[in-house]
């Protein structure tokens, strides 16, 4: 309290001695005026040129008196500048506190729109804001933060939340409308745009934690270091949008159109952290093209990215351990260090997928579309590639240790220094793999079904038979 008190007596002093040091000026300024540029018309050209000047010819028409004239006049022209000068200087400062005044004016009148009962009047004080931010930059940070507030307070919650209805969240929930309000949409394009985000205060954050936004259309919208905590954007349209530094944990993604986006970190803002992905809902989310190196999207294990679009995604050293990726497109994706282990990726889509040192682990990959993948060092064991696609993959010294190989179609695959030990090969067409010897076949399951490359046999190896 004291620090308090101190502090202001310290800023009453200082505005007291401005106000003092103003009024000097002012009286100083005044009486240069009235007395010192009188003073220098009468004597100032006797004081700058008084070599030229012959005062015993003034009263005639002679040179001197010229002169003279000339130079007072001169004087009296810079003073007329300078006095142009200060009323110009004065003229801005007026202006610029009416327009202070103008845009404090418009800033109200649209708070009073927002607080509206019908929806066109709200979208109309929406609209207001926006056009100030673009007419004075120094108000988006202000803009922003009353935006923010509107989203929050006309966007339900998500059940479950704080703030919202009891029980479990869920997309299904009937209670809640499944597309936004247009007033809130208005809002979220306004909060969001790239334009007005540059002049917002780079501390401040976007809060829409556990809000309810099914199907908000945010395509390019800038959500750096966005708070989306629990927030639901099922069926939302992401496209191109900028996520780098976002909160996307718990977040519902179901179905989301989220191609192109960015995941990354900024590494000149430290505060920026690659988009945080833990437990959110990627069921059929897309997101192909986009990009992030070493995002977690570690979670519970009902995490649920089924169908899930990521083709051509760069997920690099990505945490998806024991993901459900039933049926999802990663044709094309960079998984190279992803730890993949226990997941679930029957019938997904791998083609052309570079899993380049991944963890397979135990993963599930029944079914699965590996035609062309690349999974040189891949660690594979226990894995289940029952009925799997691996033609013309690489497997170049990946670990298949106890996989399961039953049914795989592996045309044109290079298994060049893979390890196979326990591998079951039982009824595995092997003819027209690549790299294949057979100390490697030794030590795996085989049976008299299992067709090996020319020039290879079944030597002293385990079998079925």
């Amino acid at each position: 309290m004291i620090a308090l008190h101190q502090r202001r007596a310290q800023a009453r002093r200082m505005r007291r001695l401005s106000r003092i040091g103003t009024w000097v000026l002012a009286l100083g300024g005044a009486l240069v005026l009235a007395v010192g540029l009188p003073w220098l018309v009468w004597r100032g050209p006797y004081l700058l040129d008084k070599g030229y000047i012959n005062t015993a010819t003034l009263g005639e028409a002679s040179g001197s008196a010229t002169l003279i004239t000339g130079l007072r006049t001169a004087l009296v022209a810079c003073a007329a500048a300078i006095g142009a000068g200060v009323a110009l200087v004065y003229t801005i400062r007026n202006y610029r506190l009416t327009r202070r005044g103008q845009v404090t004016d418009r800033f109200t009148k649209a708070l009073e729109r927002l607080g509206s009962d019908h929806r066109y009047v709200r979208i109309g004080g929406v609209l207001a804001l926006e056009q100030i931010v673009q007419d004075a930059p120094e108000q988006a940070t202000h803009a922003a933060q009353v935006l923010g507030h509107f989203v929050r307070d006309r966007a339900p919650a998500r059940p479950g939340s704080p703030n919202g209805p009891d029980g479990p969240p869920t997309t299904t929930d009937t209670s809640l409308p499944m597309l936004l309000e247009a007033d809130v949409q208005v809002a979220l394009t306004a909060l969001t745009r790239p334009q007005s985000r540059t002049h917002v205060d780079d501390f401040e954050r976007l809060y829409l934690e556990t809000l309810h936004l099914p199907r908000a259309l945010l395509d390019g919208a800038d959500l750096t270091g966005a708070k989306l905590v629990g927030t639901n954007l099922t069926d939302a349209r992401l496209f191109t949008a900028n996520l780098m530094g976002a909160d996307l944990s718990q977040a519902d993604l179901t179905r989301a159109y989220m191609s192109g986006v960015n995941l990354t970190s900024d590494p000149t803002n430290p505060e920026l952290f690659t988009a945080n992905l833990t437990g959110p809902n990627l069921s059929q989310a897309d997101l192909t093209r986009a990009y992030r190196s070493g995002v977690n999207i570690t979670g519970d294990l009902t995490r649920d990215m089924a169908r899930a679009k990521l083709v051509g995604t760069n997920l690099t050293g990505a945490d998806l351990s024991q993901a459900d990726l039933t049926g999802a497109d990663l044709s094309q994706a960079d998984l190279t260090d992803a730890n993949l282990r226990q997941a679930d990726l029957t019938d997904a889509n791998l083609r052309e997928a570079n899993l380049t040192h991944a963890n397979l682990g135990d993963a599930i990959l029944t079914r699965a579309k590996l035609v062309g993948a690349h999974l040189t060092d891949a660690h594979l064991a226990q894995a289940n590639l029952t009925g799997a696609d691996l033609s013309q993959a690489d497997l170049t010294r990946a670990d298949l240790l106890h996989a399961n190989l039953t049914g795989t179609s592996l045309p044109g695959a290079n298994l060049t220094g893979a390890s196979l030990l326990g591998a079951n090969l039982v009824g595995v067409y092997l003819g027209n793999v690549v790299g294949l010897t057979t100390e490697q076949v030794r030590y795996a399951y085989v049976s008299a079904e299992t067709v090996l490359p020319p020039g290879l046999r079944m030597d002293g190896g385990p079998s079925t038979t």
